[in-house]
């Protein structure tokens, strides 16, 4: 076969891989059909929140304007990249409309495997073209390890749900931004000695944990598993994630302190006691755990790519 039609067949194929593995990410999944998470935000709420097509992902404009914080497997999952000739392009949707920017180029995280969210180091980076209007607001990076017992507020595109029923896979065809709340209850490492699963590699302190509580301790998953981790959750506030925002932020005082990365029913960890409320293991009900990509853990990395320090 002529060359040049082999690489444009691989380079087709590797397109049609990586939307099919980004849509494997995480939106806002609200508690209960009356829950204030259910309604789209206002367009002057989170401007700085852009959605990525065509990997159909979350990211967060950082200080500066130049510089998208995301998740890696939304570029990189299973070992597939996104093809240098791929139009990534970041979309603010901003009180007076959409505006589009081009990625320049990307950054992933060195220690990122291209497999297993849960391991770790799921971040990237990506560079815009040109700087995002003044209009889309600037985040700071959360510096401070003191993540754990926080209430933190999710932002993200992609599907919506219901706790009880998880997520929708027909709703938010337009991408609106959504948010609600949540606690981190632990770092990642507790997983680490105390599941069924091989979590050998894990990198230690590099992730924060939180379950989607229903009010009850039937659904209190990491209370189950973990006394000292009891909490019912936020009630009505309480949100977890599901399919189409993978790289959204977790905004803790106004700062990024945590990235969207996986989310999955206890059973994918334990083999008893299991607090999921449905045998689907990733459609984001009540009980499922999710895991973010701390940010603190990745500072330095984040600093040295952007140009800060």
């Amino acid at each position: 076969m002529n060359k040049v039609i082999k690489i444009l067949l691989m380079t087709i194929l590797t397109v049609l891989l990586v939307l099919e593995t980004a849509e494997a990410g995480r939106s806002i999944i609200s508690a209960f059909g009356d829950s204030s998470s259910r309604k789209p935000l206002a367009l002057e709420q989170h401007t700085g929140v852009a959605y990525l097509e065509p990997v159909q992902c979350t990211g967060s404009l950082l200080t500066g304007g130049l510089h998208i914080l995301t998740a890696a497997h939304c570029l990189n999952e299973g070992g597939v990249k996104v093809p240098a000739g791929t139009a990534v392009t970041a979309n603010f949707k901003l009180p007076s409309g959409q505006v589009t920017i081009p990625i320049s180029n990307y950054y992933i995280h060195p220690g990122w495997t291209g497999y297993e969210s849960e391991v770790g180091n799921d971040l990237a980076i990506l560079k815009l073209k040109k700087a995002a209007p003044p209009t889309a607001e600037r985040y700071e990076i959360n510096r401070n390890k003191n993540e754990v017992g926080q209430l933190f507020t999710k932002v993200g595109y992609g599907y919506t749900g219901l706790g009880a029923k998880g997520q929708n896979e027909n709703s938010n065809s337009e991408a609106k931004r959504y948010a609600g709340q949540n606690r981190y209850d632990a770092l990642g490492d507790i997983l680490r000695n105390a599941t069924e699963s091989d979590m050998s590699e894990l990198v230690l302190g590099s992730q924060l944990i939180f379950d989607f509580d229903d009010g009850t301790a039937e659904h209190d998953t990491l209370g189950r598993h973990f006394p000292q981790l009891a909490d019912r959750g936020l009630g009505k506030n309480e949100i977890a994630t599901a399919s189409g925002d993978s790289g959204g932020p977790s905004f803790v005082g106004g700062k990024i302190a945590g990235i969207s990365s996986w989310g999955y029913s206890d059973r994918g960890f334990f083999k008893t006691n299991i607090g999921d409320i449905d045998k689907i293991d990733n459609n984001g009900s009540f009980g499922e755990i999710s895991g973010d990509t701390r940010v603190s853990f990745y500072a330095s990395w984040i600093d040295k790519v952007t140009g800060r320090r």
